[in-house]
C-alpha cells in the first residue's frame, strides 16, 4: 500500500521552432560562403525538369559526405552572387509532390533517399530547402531509365559538380559508397556502437557467463565485469533500494575500445546503463537530474542492455531519467530549464518523488539530486 504507479514524460518533443532556427543558421552559412560544395546546391527556382531534378537529388544522396545534404531554392548561383532571390510559385513543388516523385521511381532494392521540404525566411524572403538525409545507404541509383537519367548509373558529387547525367562516376567514388554501406570506412569503436544498436544481432547466451559477441561479427565482443553493491539517489525509486554497479568492456578482438558503467537496479531486476548527470545553474539554485543520449555510446548501451525495449519501470516504480535524441537536444532543453525555473516551481510535487524523499531521509542517506525536483524535470 506504500507504493503506486505514476505516469510521467518519457520524451520532450520540442516544437519545430528549435529545429528552424539550426537549419536557419545552417543555411545562412552556407550562403555567406558564397559558393556550392559537396553537399548543397543553390537553385534559383525549382526544377522545371524532373529529370533535372532526379539527377540533382542523386547526386546529392550518394555523396560520401557525412552530412544531411541540401537543394537550397530561392539563391541564384555563386556566379551570381548567391544572392537571396526568394521562391516563385513557378515549378514550386510541396513535400507531398517531391515524395510521390521519388516513391514511384524504380529504385535498385527500394531503396530510395529520405527527403524533407521546409520553407525558411531570411532577409524578410521565403526560400525553400529540401534536405536530402544521409544514411549509410549509398549507392542510390535506378533499375530502369527515367528520361535521361540512366538505369544502373550511379551519380554522386564531387565538390561543387554533379557526374554528368550520361555518365556512372568514377570507381574510387562508388567503392567509397559500398565501403559505407558496409560499415567498411568506420573505426571499430563506432562499428561497436552501430552494432549495439542492433540488440537482437548478438548472442546474449554464450555459455560463458558475462560474456557476449555478435552472431555475424564475432570478433566484435562485451564482457561484463564484476558488480558491486552501490547506493544512488536512484536506489530509492525502486521498491528494493539494493543496487549494484560494474563495468562493460567493449572489445574487438583482443583490444578494448572503450568500456561503461551499469546498474542492476531493484535487487538485480532491471539492468541498464549508467546514467548521466545533468545540472542546470539558474542563480545561486542548481537543478540536478539523470539522462541518456541515445546517439551516443551510452545510449547505443542502453538500447543494447534493454534488448531495444528501452524501459526503467521494475515492480510498479521508475525513476525519472530523460532520454534525448542527440546533443544538441539536451543543450536546447537544458537553455529552456535555465530560463524557466518558475515553470518548474509551478509542477505540484509528484507523491513518487516525495515518498522517495522520505524514504532516503528514513535512511540518514543524503543526495545532491532531489527526488521531487527530479520528477518535474521529466514532467
Amino acid at each position: 500500500k506504500f507504493f503506486k504507479v505514476i505516469t510521467i514524460n518519457k520524451r520532450v518533443t520540442f516544437p519545430y521552432l528549435y529545429l528552424d532556427a539550426n537549419l536557419k543558421q545552417e543555411i545562412i552559412d552556407l550562403i555567406n560562403s558564397k559558393r556550392e560544395g559537396n553537399y548543397w546546391d543553390f537553385k534559383k527556382i525549382h526544377h522545371s525538369n524532373n529529370a533535372s531534378l532526379l539527377h540533382d537529388i542523386l547526386s546529392l544522396a550518394n555523396s560520401v559526405t557525412k552530412s544531411n545534404k541540401y537543394l537550397i531554392y530561392g539563391v541564384s548561383d555563386p556566379a551570381q552572387g548567391c544572392e537571396v532571390v526568394g521562391i516563385t510559385e513557378e515549378n514550386r513543388k510541396s513535400q507531398t509532390d517531391l515524395i510521390d516523385f521519388i516513391r514511384a521511381q524504380p529504385f535498385s532494392g527500394d531503396n530510395r533517399p529520405e527527403v524533407e521540404l521546409r520553407t525558411i525566411t531570411i532577409d524578410k524572403k521565403d526560400i525553400d530547402v529540401l534536405t536530402i538525409f544521409d544514411h549509410p545507404n549509398k549507392p542510390y541509383y535506378l533499375t530502369k531509365n527515367y528520361k535521361q537519367v540512366k538505369a544502373n548509373f550511379i551519380y554522386t558529387r564531387n565538390f561543387d559538380t554533379n557526374t554528368p547525367i550520361d555518365k556512372s562516376a568514377d570507381i574510387t567514388h562508388i567503392e567509397k559508397m559500398w565501403r559505407e554501406r558496409f560499415s567498411l570506412d568506420i573505426q571499430p569503436a563506432k562499428r561497436m556502437v552501430e552494432l549495439l544498436n542492433k540488440p537482437q544481432e548478438w548472442d546474449k547466451d554464450a555459455g560463458k557467463a558475462g560474456y557476449t559477441y555478435h552472431k555475424y561479427h564475432p570478433e566484435f565482443q562485451v564482457q561484463f565485469g564484476e558488480t558491486k553493491e552501490i547506493t544512488d539517489v536512484y536506489s530509492y525509486f525502486y521498491i528494493n533500494e539494493r543496487s549494484f554497479i560494474g563495468t562493460a568492456s567493449f572489445k574487438y578482438l583482443s583490444t578494448e575500445l572503450f568500456s561503461l558503467s551499469y546498474i542492476c537496479c531493484d535487487e538485480t531486476r532491471i539492468e541498464l546503463a549508467n546514467p548521466k548527470n545533468g545540472r542546470v545553474r539558474n542563480g545561486s539554485r542548481e537543478i540536478r537530474y539523470m539522462y541518456y543520449v541515445t546517439e551516443s555510446k551510452q545510449g547505443a548501451f542502453l538500447n543494447f542492455i534493454t534488448n531495444g525495449n528501452i524501459s526503467f519501470e521494475s515492480t510498479l516504480a521508475e525513476p525519472p531519467f530523460l532520454i534525448y535524441r542527440d546533443k544538441r537536444e539536451r543543450n536546447q532543453f537544458e537553455h529552456y530549464l535555465e530560463n524557466n525555473i518558475d515553470k518548474l516551481d509551478g509542477i505540484e510535487d509528484s507523491e513518487w518523488g516525495l515518498i522517495t524523499q522520505k524514504r532516503i531521509d528514513q535512511n540518514n542517506e543524503r543526495f545532491l539530486f532531489k527526488p521531487v525536483e527530479m520528477t518535474k524535470v521529466v514532467q
